[in-house]
């Protein structure tokens, strides 16, 4: 069964479905994300034909502190879970994950052969900092990480907060007080998030289906030279690699002036590797 959250999710952060066509493309979003990031491009290849279908991991669409106790497995079983949910009306499936979400779409390809091609943005090679590699002894003992007050995460923690409540007032002095306790993140989840890095490492070679990988070079959030490196390990024969200089870690996202560029690129990498021919939807 899909993941229902036990905990209070918006609508606009909750899984989502839109049924085009019979070529479908499951989204999967990344660690610490929710499907809110991908709908304005989902909508944009929903008018072009394209079923979109988009699960909510368990633990995310909330606060980070929702994710204490979560294990990978559950990430991995609930994009299993979304494939065959968009296998019930599409004939061909593509896959396009963002960030961590790359490597739950590797763990699908590689059991799935008829997949038709892999999307990924902002791909998860290894974790952005090498302290993370700590967590795996203590989680046990240090159950929260506060990335708020270390300065040089402060940035991405505002972005994440933002993606959230994106009318927050982080300079209201009540906000202030209240974002180090509501930034914190279970240390067992970023240890889980480690370990999909360490999955990812493992499938990339095995992989042989059309793929297409995005990279903005000003993303704070993953180590340069991640993308070239998931390039350089894939196995498929048809890949190609796109960098934009001035792009950061939400490529898909409209705050991106990038995204004009993407979504067209997009859609025609499922457009052209599709056997379904595709037909734009009646708009209005």
């Amino acid at each position: 069964m899909p993941f229902t959250p036990s905990y209070h999710v918006p609508e606009e952060r909750r899984a989502y479905t839109i049924r085009a066509g019979r070529v479908g493309c499951l989204v999967l979003h990344g660690f610490m994300g929710s499907p809110t990031s991908s709908r304005p491009l989902a909508t944009y290849l929903g008018e072009r034909g394209v079923s979109v279908h988009c699960p909510l991991l368990p633990g995310h669409g909330e606060l980070p502190e929702k994710m204490k106790g979560i294990p990978r497995t559950a990430w991995l079983a609930e994009a299993e879970e979304g494939l065959q949910e968009i296998r019930q009306w599409c004939d061909e499936v593509f896959i396009l994950g963002h960030s961590m979400g790359t490597v739950l779409g590797a763990h699908l390809a590689a059991q799935n052969s008829d997949l038709r091609g892999l999307v990924m943005l902002a791909p998860l090679y290894k974790v952005p900092s090498r302290l993370i590699h700590l967590l795996r002894a203590l989680r046990y003992v240090m159950p929260w990480f506060y990335p708020w007050r270390i300065k040089r995460l402060r940035r991405l923690t505002r972005e994440r907060i933002l993606d959230l409540y994106p009318d927050l007032d982080l300079e209201d002095p009540e906000v202030q007080a209240w974002l180090p306790g509501a930034t914190r993140v279970p240390t067992d989840a970023i240890d889980e998030m480690r370990k999909m890095a360490g999955l990812g490492r493992r499938l990339w070679p095995h992989l042989t289906l059309p793929t297409v990988i995005f990279q903005g070079e000003q993303d704070i959030a993953v180590r340069p030279g991640s993308a070239k490196a998931v390039y350089e390990k894939l196995g498929s024969e048809d890949k190609a690699i796109h960098l934009f200089p001035r792009a950061g870690h939400e490529l898909m996202r409209p705050f991106d002036p990038i995204h004009k560029k993407v979504w067209p690129m997009v859609y025609a990498f499922i457009r052209e590797r599709a056997e379904v021919e595709l037909a734009p939807a009646q708009i209005g």
